[in-house]
């Protein structure tokens, strides 16, 4: 990859005239005149507000000066750290991406420069040797490749089969050690949906894979652009979160992001890293009471007065948190967790708003339960099953209100709220009534007391319910010793997305 850089030295210049043959009284003459001249202005005083330039004092050193530009994001590639080789100095680029380094000595340079967006690519800027003399100053202009030219230098060239010209890099390392993981598979999962009038709604599931070089490196290629998906890395019995990602509208988009993946086993529920962080509810006065949870653990955290929380003894790797408080919708941040240091997250939760859908986005969410297997469990005949138009027409405002019309279950007030019990089913080992468990898009819910659900639940969310008893559980709504359960499965739309 060729890199421009540009060199400006300040040096003295030297203007050369012509000369002109004088006659010696014309000589004395224009002498005279300018004599006369210099008399006259040393006996006038300058304006007050003349600024008079202080001559440049020589030094014999030298500074250089710079400015770095991020050509992928379209600005300048901000607190990058630029280091001067042969001189041991470094600096920082401001928020236009200058930097200024003084007091050089004259000698032989080079200019690198560090940044995480290099990191993610796996590039390094750097410019040739260059001298600097004393007394003088270079000017050098370092930039960030193109997303265009970094597809063209990863991707090979694009088949039949691709689906667009954007693409998907980044690197896979542990996150313990921050060594690179080689041989892991990296996948990218999205739905294209398609609407006319001859098919109605049609939503195709799509997956491309790579696997990561000896540097942790991927690259998925030939993606289109302007679409939400999801990214995991795996490796034997390792695996990521699924990690929310979302290209941008123009026609060819690049899409970096870093995964951590643990080589512990990904069932381990604990662990050494913590994230700490804010949840701040839209146009409400206070931000306490909010659900954070990390996405496939039982660890929930509830926010104080200021919004702030902290869960402690997460398992490392890349994992999502999900934050939802009643009344607004539920939002997921990406979050790379390690033992090195603790990570900080800041989550807004949108005030929800009902509003009356068309035909067309009942129908994207009937084919979103499909791909989540809602459909085919249905069909199976066991457990009992509401869908979107069904819940619709009950109108409810809790998810109580939709589970008090399902056979089997009753609500009832408890001091904590609305607490769901069932009335039928597999009595447990112990002898106590069958328990009740829920598992909200495809997680399992962790209650942190009987009848909270409805606090974070908001029923207007709700597109899907599903409900089994004991052994006709499926295998994937079973947890380990709780096999005589009432399961409770609920679809928001938060996760069955028009």
């Amino acid at each position: 990859m060729k890199l421009h850089t540009i060199h400006v030295s300040v040096l003295s210049l030297a203007i050369l005239a012509s000369a002109i043959p004088l006659h010696a009284q014309q000589r004395q003459t224009i002498l005279g005149r300018r004599e006369a001249e210099k008399k006259q202005a040393a006996k006038k005083e300058p304006p007050k507000d003349t600024v008079v330039a202080a001559v440049p004092t020589k030094t014999g050193t030298a500074e250089i000066t710079g400015l770095l530009v991020d050509s992928l994001h379209g600005t300048y590639l901000r607190h990058a750290e630029v280091v001067i080789e042969g001189a041991q100095q470094s600096a920082i680029s401001d928020s236009v991406g200058r930097f200024k380094i003084s007091g050089l000595k004259p000698g032989t340079y080079q200019v690198g420069v560090f940044h995480p967006v290099l990191d993610s690519l796996g590039l390094s800027l750097a410019t040739k040797k260059f001298y600097v003399g004393a007394d003088s100053s270079s000017f050098v202009m370092l930039s960030v490749p193109s997303s265009t030219t970094i597809i063209k230098t990863w991707c090979p060239p694009l088949g039949p089969r691709a689906q667009g010209t954007s693409a998907v890099i980044g690197r896979v390392t542990d996150p313990e050690s921050m060594l690179p993981v080689k041989g892991a598979e990296v996948s990218i999962a999205w739905s294209q949906v398609e609407v006319s009038k001859e098919v109605g709604v049609r939503r195709t599931p799509r997956l491309l894979r790579d696997s990561t070089t000896a540097q942790g490196d991927y690259r998925i290629c030939g993606l289109p652009s302007d679409m939400k998906a999801t990214l995991q890395a795996r490796m034997g019995a390792a695996v990521t979160a699924e990690v929310p990602i979302e290209l941008g509208t123009d026609d060819t988009e690049l899409f970096l992001r870093n995964l951590l993946l643990s080589r512990v086993d990904s069932g381990a529920k604990t662990g050494s890293a913590a994230v700490s962080g804010t949840v701040i509810l839209e146009g409400s006065p206070s931000n306490a009471g909010s659900r954070v949870e990390l996405v496939g653990t039982n660890i929930v955290a509830l926010t104080n007065d200021k919004g702030q929380f902290t869960m402690r003894n997460l398992p490392s790797g890349s994992h999502v948190l999900l934050a939802r408080h009643l009344g607004f919708g539920a939002e997921t941040v990406p979050v790379d967790l390690s033992s090195h240091e603790p990570k900080q997250v800041s989550v807004k939760l949108p005030k929800f708003v009902a509003t009356i859908e068309p035909v067309v986005v009942t129908a994207k969410r009937a084919a979103s339960l499909d791909k989540v297997g809602f459909t085919t469990r249905q069909k199976s005949g066991a457990g009992f099953y509401l869908g979107p138009e069904q819940i619709e027409r009950l109108a409810p405002n809790y998810l109580t209100d939709i589970l008090r019309t399902v056979p089997g279950l009753q609500v009832s007030y408890g001091s904590q709220g609305e607490e769901v019990t069932s009335t039928r089913g597999v009595t447990s080992l112990s002898g106590a009534p069958p328990c009740v468990q829920y598992y909200v898009d495809d997680s399992p819910w962790q209650s942190l007391m009987p009848g909270d659900v409805n606090q974070f639940v908001n029923g207007r969310e709700v597109v899907g319910i599903e409900v089994y008893n004991g052994p006709g559980t499926p295998p994937q709504y079973t947890r380990g010793g709780q096999g005589d359960c009432t399961t409770i499965v609920v679809w928001t739309k938060f996760k069955i997305r028009s």
